[in-house]
This record gives structure tokens, C-alpha cells and sequence, in this order.
């Protein structure tokens, strides 16, 4: 359906206007370590962490509960404690042939029912999810040596809505609604699950915590950018599917209630937010056919924080990788660039 053209010119003109408060304006030295605060501190503000630190404190009370074994590697189920009352399945996969402690891929889930289970291949192979669009990829960081942690996302998976809901419903719709009641948001929910599990990482021996890469896909790679840039633990990040400018993706195009974060914009462009990561590596990989986050707008955004990266010294610790296809999962795009900072 058409948009009504006086929607769209209003929405263009919110583009237009957009204030962006706290965007890059060529800061370096003292002045781009303070802008970076500004934007990490504005960032969790608008992703209601203070609404999540308000329920309280908690121990992260990890539970192993059972382990399967692969050819090569084995799958452990845990579950940990993020906040009073929420406890986020996980699965972590270790590698048979390579000694602890090992370096960490935390694998983050894209708009997916099954949630972590397609990430580590527990599903049928020949799903065009897994056989095309290579979205296994918890598995595939394991099958290289790496330890990989793979949770679900709020709404997916084991922790998708209460009750089963009528056809075409979306447990994220619900769960974003419900959240923005209480000053909270569903992508700063699952942003702060990730932050959590890097506290888990560290309290395992047998996990290396100076060495944690995060990679996620679509809606997976949108909480690694905003993990990735809040803490300066992850490195490197690589987002596959998902960076874009908003104008050119979250605004332009309808995508799910889950993606939409109030006030965002008014913080700043994506590339103003993945300029809170530097000097830390940030790879950018899309397909030159996603129909979602065009790969005009994904070279756009990239441009700007290329620009960033420059500017303080490190842009080879910047990179954009573009593949052949539309909205999928690029492995051979993706290690490579782990690999390169792992």
C-alpha cells in the first residue's frame, strides 16, 4: 500500500528537521572522548536503562541445565538472571578441538519465532533460513575455534509473549507496547540482556573476557550496535544486515514495532551511535539486494562514520563489506572480519 503523500511529505520533512542533538561535528582528542560519553549516556537514556536499573539489582545466578554433544563441538543450555524475575535462556557451544579459555562470539538473533535455536542450527538444515540464508551462524563461529554464546531475544524463542495469540500477531509488538508503559523499550531490554551476558562471560574460566566479539543479524546486529556502542567490552562488532541511515531504512520503510526506539533520532544518526565505538573495529556487512536497509543508505551511513574513524586515527579499524543477495546472513564476509581482531 502507498503511503498517503501528505504522510510522506511530513515524514520528509522530520527527516529534514531532525535535530540530531548530540551528532559527530569533527570532534577529536579531549572533545571526541567527551562527545563519546554524551552519546553512550544519552543513548541508554532513550533505550530506558535508568527504568531497568529502577526494578533493582540482581545476581546473575547462572544455571547449567544439560549439554548435547556435536561432531566437533558441544552445545550447553544455560540460563542467567538479567534483572528481578527475568531469566534469559542461553546456549553456549565450545569447540572439542581447541584449549580454554576461549575467545567469545556472542551470536545475536535477528525478527525470528525460534530465536536462539536458529542461530545454533537446532532446526532442520535444509530451511531456506539455515540452507540459504546461512543464519546458523552460533555454529558456524564454533566450527572456527571459537566459543559461542547465543541468547534469546525478548519475544523470541523461549522467552516469546505469555499465551498463544491470534494468527499474525507479534509477541514484540505486545512486549514493546507493554514496555514503553513502564519508560522502557524492547531493543533497550535486549540491549541490556547482552551487557549482562558479558558479566557472565568474564565469570567463566573456561571463556576468554578480554576477548568477546559480538555479531548479530537484522534486529540481532541493531542490540549488538547499541551493546557494542554502550560498552567498551566487545570488540570487534560486525553487523550484518542491519546499518543504514533511519532515514533510509527505519523511517522510510514500515518494519516491525521492535526496531522503533522513541526519541532516537533526536540523539542522533546511526553513524553518530556506532561513532561511540571507535576506536574499537566495527565491520559493516550487507547484501546489495536488501529490500529492508538499501545498500544506498548503508553506504551513506558508512560514509559518516568512516569519516569518524578518520578523523581520530583509526580508519582501517572501519570497514564495509557488501555481498551478493538481499536480506540474509554473509559468513564469508562476516569471519574474516572477526577473525581479523579476534
Amino acid at each position: 500500500m502507498t503511503a498517503h503523500p501528505a504522510f510522506q511529505q511530513r515524514l520528509a520533512r522530520l527527516i529534514r528537521t531532525a535535530s540530531r542533538e548530540h551528532g559527530y561535528d569533527g570532534e577529536t582528542g579531549e572533545a571526541f572522548t567527551s562527545w563519546q560519553e554524551t552519546v553512550r549516556q544519552k543513548l541508554t537514556q532513550v533505550l530506558g536503562f535508568p527504568a531497568i536499573r529502577a526494578a533493582g539489582a540482581c545476581e546473575l545466578e547462572p544455571e547449567r541445565q544439560g549439554t548435547i554433544t556435536h561432531d566437533g563441538y558441544e552445545r550447553q543450555r544455560w540460563q542467567v538472571q538479567t534483572e528481578p524475575g527475568v531469566r534469559v535462556p542461553f546456549c553456549l557451544l565450545v569447540p572439542d578441538d581447541e584449549e580454554p579459555p576461549y575467545p567469545v562470539v556472542l551470536t545475536i538473533h535477528g525478527h525470528c519465532e525460534e530465536g536462539k535455536a536458529l542461530t545454533v542450527g537446532a532446526v532442520d538444515d535444509e530451511r531456506v533460513e539455515i540452507a540459504e540464508e546461512r543464519r546458523d551462524f552460533a555454529r558456524q563461529a564454533v566450527r572456527r575455534g571459537y566459543a559461542a554464546l547465543a541468547p534469546d531475544m525478548r519475544a523470541f524463542g523461549e522467552l516469546a509473549g505469555p499465551e498463544p495469540e491470534p494468527e499474525g500477531y507479534r509477541s514484540c509488538t505486545r512486549l514493546q507496547k507493554t514496555a514503553q508503559l513502564f519508560g522502557r523499550t524492547l531493543a533497550g531490554e535486549r540491549t541490556w540482556d547482552v551487557l549482562r551476558l558479558i558479566e557472565c562471560i568474564e565469570s567463566e574460566p573456561t571463556l576468554d573476557g578480554d576477548r568477546i566479539a559480538i555479531t548479530g543479524h537484522s534486529g540481532g546486529a541493531a542490540v549488538s550496535l547499541f551493546a557494542a556502542a554502550v560498552d567498551d567490552r566487545l570488540a570487534p562488532a560486525v553487523l550484518n544486515a542491519y546499518f543504514c541511515t533511519f532515514a533510509d531504512s527505519i523511517v522510510a520503510i514500515d518494519h516491525c514495532d521492535c526496531n522503533y526506539v522513541p526519541g532516537l533520532l533526536r540523539l542522533g544518526e546511526m553513524w553518530d551511535i556506532a561513532g561511540a565505538i571507535a576506536p574499537r573495529p566495527v565491520t559493516v556487512v550487507t547484501g546489495d539486494g536488501d529490500p529492508i536497509f538499501p545498500v544506498n543508505g548503508t553506504r551513506r551511513a558508512f560514509s559518516r562514520l568512516q569519516e569518524i574513524y578518520r578523523n581520530v586515527g583509526v580508519e582501517n579499524a572501519c570497514g564495509l563489506s557488501v555481498g551478493s543477495g538481499a536480506h540474509r546472513y554473509y559468513p564469508d564476509h562476516v569471519w574474516p572480519a572477526i577473525g581479523a581482531h579476534l
